[in-house]
C-alpha cells in the first residue's frame, strides 16, 4: 500500500497536472475492475455523491474527488451529466479548493435549481496554520452555459455551540422558505442535525435551531450527509450517523446510512418518526446517499449512494491508483408505510442479449458456458418454494461471491469470503437478512467489481464491491425449480479522461 505524506494529500489540481493525470487515467483504464455502467472516478479517489439535481433538461451529479491517488486528500468536485440517469458523460472538475475558506477541500453538499442557475452549496474546509479546522458553508452558481462562479465569502459561519464538525448542507424549499439541513456534532460529541433558513438562496441565512427527532436525542458521535425528501404527504429523513455498534445482523459496516419515515413540523423544528430508524442498504459497501432535487418523477425520490464507506480500503484498486464507484440511481417510494427502493426505470435500457435462461430448473439457453459475465443483469422469479444458492465468480472448490436463500428459516445471505481479493474483513465477510414475507423476486446487477441486489422489488437492497481474478469466473446455481434469466449488460459509461 502506497504511503502518502501530508504534503501529497494536500495537493490541489493545477493545469500543469493534466499530463500526469492523463497517464494515470490511461493506466487505470486498463484495470479489469473498471465498470461498464456505474459512475467511477476518472482518476484517484471518488467518495460522496454531491449536488444531485435536474437542471436545464439534464441530470447533474458531482462527486467528491481527490485526483492524484486512492487516498482521502484535499477534496474537489467532479461533474458528470446524463439525460436518462443511465448514460453518463464526464464534464470535468467543477469546484476546486481555491479560496481561503475552502483551502483544505470543497466538502460535500447539495444543489438547487432556480431561474437560470443551478446553485451549489458545499462545506468549505478551512485549515489554519496551527492545524485548527474551521467549517464554512459556501455557495457557487452554475449557469446554463456550464460556467461556475463561486461566492468568495461564506453564507454561513461556523456555529460556536458545536465542534468543528459541521458539514454537508442539504437545501430544500418548504412553506415559502429555503431551508438548509447540516450534519453536526455538539460539544458533548453527540451527532446532531442543524437547520438554517432564508428567504433567498445566496444571502440571509439564519440559524433556526436543532432538528429535534422525537424519541432520539442524538445519533452516535456525528451525523454526516443528512437529506430530507417529501414523498407524497410523508417525509423521508436520510442520514449517515457514525458511532453505531453492530446489532445482530444489522449495522455491521464501519459507518451506517439510515432512514426514518415520518412527519416534519418546521414550526416546531421537529421530525416525528412513524417507526424506528432502519438501514438504507444491507450490503457491505454503501454510504453518504443523496437524493436529487427534482420534480421529474412525481411522488418519488431519486437516490444515488457511494459504493464504499469512510475508512475502508480496497487494495485491489488502491494499488492501481484509483478507488470509488457510485451506485445505480434508485427510485424511492413509500408504500403502505414502508420504503421501497427499485432500480431506476431506465435501467431496462441496460439489458442486451439474453445469454442464459433457465425455466423451473431446466436450461433453455446458455451462451456463457458456465462463466459469470463481467457485466450483466440477472432476474429470478418466484424462488421462495425452494432453497437455492448462486455463486458468482467462483472457481473449483470455491463459492466465489455467494448468494444463498434458506427457505426454511427465511434467511437471505451474501458472502464474499471465498474470493481471493479480500477487503475490510474486520467487518465480516457475510451479510444476512431475515425475510419475514419470504423471497418473491430477485434482481441482481453485476458490473465487473460491483454487485447490487434488489430483493422483492425493492423491499431490501444489498450493494457490495468485489474484485474477482481472471481464474474466478464460474457461475454456479443450485436449487430446484428455479427460473433465472441473465442479460448481457450494455456499456453506458465512457471511461474517458477529462478534467
Amino acid at each position: 500500500m502506497e504511503h502518502w505524506t501530508k504534503e501529497e494529500k494536500n495537493q490541489v489540481l493545477r493545469a500543469s497536472d493534466e499530463e500526469r493525470l492523463s497517464k494515470l487515467h490511461d493506466s487505470i483504464a486498463l484495470s479489469k475492475w473498471r465498470t461498464q455502467y456505474h459512475i467511477q472516478t476518472v482518476t484517484g479517489l471518488l467518495n460522496d455523491p454531491n449536488g444531485f439535481c435536474f437542471f436545464n433538461k439534464k441530470w447533474h451529479l458531482f462527486y467528491q474527488w481527490f485526483p492524484f491517488g486512492a487516498v482521502h486528500g484535499t477534496k474537489h468536485w467532479y461533474h458528470v451529466v446524463s439525460r436518462d440517469l443511465i448514460h453518463w458523460q464526464n464534464l470535468g472538475m467543477a469546484l476546486e479548493p481555491d479560496l481561503e475558506f475552502d483551502n483544505r477541500g470543497c466538502y460535500s453538499g447539495s444543489a438547487f435549481p432556480k431561474d437560470e442557475y443551478l446553485y451549489l452549496l458545499y462545506t468549505g474546509n478551512h485549515q489554519e496554520p496551527n492545524g485548527n479546522r474551521i467549517p464554512y458553508q459556501m455557495i457557487a452558481a452554475l449557469n446554463k452555459r456550464g460556467s461556475i462562479t463561486k461566492l468568495k465569502h461564506p453564507i454561513i459561519e461556523p456555529n460556536k455551540n458545536y465542534t468543528e464538525h459541521q458539514r454537508d448542507p442539504k437545501i430544500f424549499y418548504e412553506n415559502g422558505m429555503y431551508w438548509m439541513l447540516l450534519g453536526a456534532q455538539d460539544k458533548e460529541e453527540r451527532g446532531k442535525m442543524l437547520l438554517y433558513k432564508s428567504k433567498q438562496i445566496a444571502i440571509g441565512w439564519e440559524f433556526a435551531g436543532e432538528l429535534k427527532i422525537k424519541g432520539y436525542p442524538s445519533f452516535g458521535y456525528m451525523v454526516e450527509c443528512p437529506d430530507i425528501e417529501k414523498i407524497g404527504d410523508q417525509w423521508l429523513l436520510l442520514f449517515s450517523p457514525q458511532g453505531y455498534a453492530a446489532k445482530g445482523d444489522e449495522f455491521r459496516n464501519a459507518y451506517q446510512n439510515v432512514y426514518l419515515i415520518g412527519d416534519l413540523d418546521l414550526n416546531k423544528l421537529e421530525f416525528v418518526p412513524k417507526g424506528p430508524y432502519k438501514e438504507l442498504d444491507r450490503g457491505f459497501d454503501f454510504y453518504a446517499a443523496q437524493c436529487a432535487n427534482q420534480s421529474e418523477y412525481k411522488n418519488t425520490a431519486i437516490l444515488i449512494g457511494w459504493l464504499g464507506c469512510s475508512d475502508y480500503k480496497y487494495p485491489a484498486t488502491d494499488d492501481e491508483g484509483w478507488a470509488g464507484l457510485l451506485t445505480l440511481p434508485r427510485e424511492l417510494t413509500i408504500e403502505n408505510g414502508k420504503l421501497q427502493q427499485r432500480p431506476i426505470r431506465t435501467s431496462e435500457e441496460l439489458k442486451g442479449e439474453i445469454v442464459f435462461e433457465a425455466l423451473h430448473g431446466s436450461i433453455n439457453k446458455d451462451t456463457v458456458h458456465g462463466r459469470t459475465p463481467a457485466a450483466c443483469i440477472m432476474q429470478m422469479e418466484n424462488p421462495d418454494s425452494n432453497a437455492f444458492e448462486l455463486g458468482l465468480y467462483s472457481k473449483t472448490m470455491k463459492k466465489g461471491f455467494s448468494i444463498v436463500y434458506d427457505n426454511n428459516h427465511q434467511y437471505f445471505t451474501i458472502d464474499r469470503g471465498d474470493l481471493e481479493n479480500q477487503c475490510n474483513v474486520a467487518y465480516g465477510t457475510n451479510r444476512r437478512i431475515k425475510l419475514e414475507n419470504g423471497l418473491k423476486s430477485l434482481e441482481i446487477f453485476v458490473d465487473c467489481s460491483a454487485v447490487e441486489i434488489f430483493i422483492n422489488r425493492g423491499e431490501y437492497v444489498m450493494s457490495s464491491r468485489m474484485f474477482p481474478n481472471p481464474d474466478e469466473h464460474l457461475i454456479r446455481m443450485r436449487g430446484k425449480d428455479v427460473s433465472l434469466t441473465i442479460w448481457q449488460a450494455k456499456k453506458a459509461i465512457e471511461d474517458n479522461f477529462k478534467i
